[in-house]
């Protein structure tokens, strides 16, 4: 391939629609318009003598080849825009940039709302854009800068990363109103093991160790039904008699629109904490480094301890 052919700005919308995987979106990206966006993804089909998307009813779904593009092309733009840019400079009140935090329900619903509160006044142009953990791809996707930062209630233990609590909540069991356990001044051992629980997916990070623990301490709840996320536990509680354990932070959000009780559980846990995790490729990003601490400033301030 003649480099000479090559023009930067086809590297540019790749790695748009690679992102984004929506062909209006990546143009409002770029600031191109859509038929111009379509031109250039013909170029590139033409150079590299492969498809590289495939538009689909979610999306545009890359090929094999356009995966192994993805990276290189990736690091080979930031290679670039890292010589023609200041390395301190990064204003936060003028940038336009678009943060990807790879997050569960539960942070969505706790932290999300008071984070945007604040930013969309300090930083008005700035976007913020929430994505569910992808499981196994999310390493590769950080690595890659397609995610900047990942809430968990577990670390990325592994080379490469770096992890931080940012968080630390507690767990508490909540039910409906008129549940007679909720008339109690607080729950027993006993209680809490008879009652009928809702379960989180096992999949969930905290929910594995929690039960591990639980049953460490020879309690063995009994689950009278199992969902996937985490948002219907207060549904399902506040319209039956069943019990669910969630973190403290979002048992109060439960309690702020649903007409639940909220008791401390009878047992000795340890603390919940959320890791905020990102890729070292990123650690000397002006950027980058001026978003992870102010998302920390806002999670570790007295207002969000509740």
């Amino acid at each position: 391939m003649n480099l000479r052919n090559v023009d930067l700005n086809l590297l540019t919308i790749f790695d748009a629609i690679m992102t984004e995987r929506n062909m209006t979106r990546a143009a409002e990206r770029v600031g191109m318009t859509q038929p111009a966006i379509s031109n250039a993804l013909s170029r590139l089909r033409a150079l590299t003598g492969d498809p590289l998307f495939t538009r689909t009813a979610k999306g545009m779904v890359p090929t094999p080849r356009a995966d192994a593009l993805a990276q290189p092309i990736r690091q080979a733009l930031d290679l670039v825009r890292a010589g023609l840019t200041d390395a301190t400079s990064f204003h936060p009140d003028t940038s336009k940039r678009n943060f990807v935090v790879a997050m569960g329900d539960y942070c969505e619903v706790v932290f999300l709302p008071k984070i945007i509160s604040i930013l969309s006044v300090e930083t008005p142009h700035i976007q913020i854009t929430a994505l569910a953990p992808a499981g196994s791809t999310l390493s590769k996707e950080m690595k890659d800068g397609t995610v900047d930062l990942a809430w968990d209630t577990l670390p990325i233990d592994r080379t490469g990363y770096v992890s931080e609590i940012v968080f630390d909540d507690r767990l508490v069991c909540i039910m409906a109103r008129d549940n007679p356990l909720a008339q109690a001044r607080t729950l027993s051992a006993q209680d809490y093991e008879t009652a009928a629980h809702i379960r989180l997916d096992p999949g969930h990070t905290y929910v594995h160790a929690f039960d591990r623990y639980v049953r460490h301490l020879g309690i063995h709840r009994r689950f009278a039904v199992e969902v996937s996320r985490i948002i219907p536990m207060g549904y399902i509680a506040a319209e039956s008699q069943y019990v669910a354990t969630v973190p403290y932070h979002l048992a109060l959000r439960f309690a702020e629109t649903l007409p639940i009780a909220i008791k401390e559980l009878p047992l000795e846990m340890p603390r919940s904490p959320v890791y905020q995790s990102w890729s070292e490729t990123l650690k000397d990003d002006p950027g980058h480094r001026w978003f992870r601490n102010r998302l920390k400033e806002i999670l570790r301030a007295p207002t969000m301890a509740g």
